[in-house]
């Protein structure tokens, strides 16, 4: 006790700081609940969504050192130039020298049935060799060689409660009409996913008869080869008079995904600061009927030869008092609503990055300075009054 004592009498403007506000409770009180919203809705926002972030960016996981190759389609292409053909794919093998070139068939607009003869609307069918490849069973078995099996995105399983083992018929016009057991349930992809694997039922691609495929996957091994390399090839094969196809690294994508969440967070955070400034607005109201309240202590002050530059340090370290402790108590409450998005989002509660730490200690730090903003032009307007003007 004593020691604290000795401690407080070393920084006496904060102790009476600390005793002129806890004469307006009520009125501290509501100004640091300001500032404890602003700084949680700054930290958690930041925290969140980044952990969103997070969890849209697992879905690129299985796509490293791939590339997405699609048929660039004008308004007057005619069918043969919306698709790739057997000897286009070859012609890739050909200059990629040594990448895979796998075949993708995506249907939009398929019929597929539940066990219990439900549509699914909002299914997509997309024919692939490997999904296993790019991809996690969050149960079942990824097969390696299959005919009659499907896989099943996981949001089309959580939404209609699929299984493994359940067999769901599928329709494709034109190819195919048939029943398939589930073979396996994927792991969440999130909806950036470059194939939107949530919602798609995954056949094999000997199912369509066809010999024309609606896009490629490229994949090169870091090893011998680069994407950025097996682009340039692709392109200048194939692009010499027009442009006939687009190459699109993931890890560009995956970058303009990044970029977009970031934006989004800043934005959604600015938003959340807005609540700052109604924090500003309730500590410059709390200041300045704190000065009106105490006039006459500030005259006497003032007639006793207190300087102007004491009153203003007193009144300002009284604001600053007010966003410190809003900050000392909304850091841990948005750590915590932090931990809740990680647990849900990405199944860590302490999955913190240090993007999101940073979020929670901006939102501190203007929690601070906000209310020392808000403190000066109450403790400018008192200091400036003359003494005899206050003590009437």
């Amino acid at each position: 006790m004593r020691s604290l004592r000795r401690l407080a009498a070393q920084f006496p403007v904060l102790v009476l700081a600390r005793r002129n506000l806890s004469r307006t409770s009520a009125r501290s009180v509501l100004a640091v609940a300001a500032v404890v919203i602003g700084v949680v809705a700054v930290g958690t926002i930041g925290i969140g969504g980044e952990a969103f972030k997070q969890d849209q960016l697992q879905a690129y996981e299985g796509f490293g050192g791939t590339a997405t190759v699609s048929p660039v389609i004008y308004p007057d292409s005619g069918p043969e130039d919306r698709t790739f053909s057997e000897t286009d794919l070859d012609r890739m093998r050909q200059v990629t020298q040594g990448a895979v070139v796998l075949p993708v068939v995506e249907e939009f607009t398929p019929t597929v049935r539940t066990p219990d003869g439900e549509t699914i609307p909002t299914a997509r069918v997309t024919g692939i060799e490997t999904p296993g490849e790019f991809y996690d069973p969050a149960a079942g078995e990824l097969p390696d060689n299959w005919r009659r099996t499907v896989v099943v995105g996981a949001r089309l399983a959580n939404e209609h409660d699929l299984a493994v083992g359940d067999r769901v018929s599928v329709r494709v016009d034109g190819e195919f009409d048939r029943s398939f057991r589930v073979a396996a349930i994927l792991e969440p992809q999130g909806f950036s996913d470059p194939l939107g694997a949530d919602q798609t039922v995954f056949v094999p691609l000997s199912q369509f008869e066809g010999d024309t495929y609606d896009q490629a996957i490229v994949r090169v091994n870091g090893r011998t080869g680069s994407v950025d390399e097996t682009k340039r090839r692709l392109e200048s094969e194939f692009n010499d008079r027009e442009r006939r196809l687009f190459v699109d690294p993931v890890q560009e994508q995956r970058e303009r995904v990044e970029e977009s969440f970031e934006a989004i967070n800043r934005f959604l955070i600015g938003v959340g600061g807005l609540s700052l400034l109604v924090a500003a607005v309730t500590i410059a109201n709390t200041m300045l009927m704190s000065t009106v309240e105490r006039e006459g202590e500030i005259g006497v002050f003032r007639a006793v030869g207190y300087p102007k530059t004491a009153v203003v340090r007193l009144l300002v370290a009284e604001a600053t008092t007010l966003g410190v402790v809003g900050a000392a108590i909304g850091a841990p409450l948005a750590l915590g609503l932090g931990a809740v998005a990680n647990e849900v989002l990405v199944g860590d509660p302490l999955a913190f990055t240090p993007t999101g730490l940073r979020y929670v200690g901006l939102g501190m730090a203007a929690g601070v300075l906000t209310a020392l903003v808000a403190g000066l032009y109450p403790a400018w307007k008192a200091a400036n009054k003359r003494p005899v003007e206050a003590l009437d």
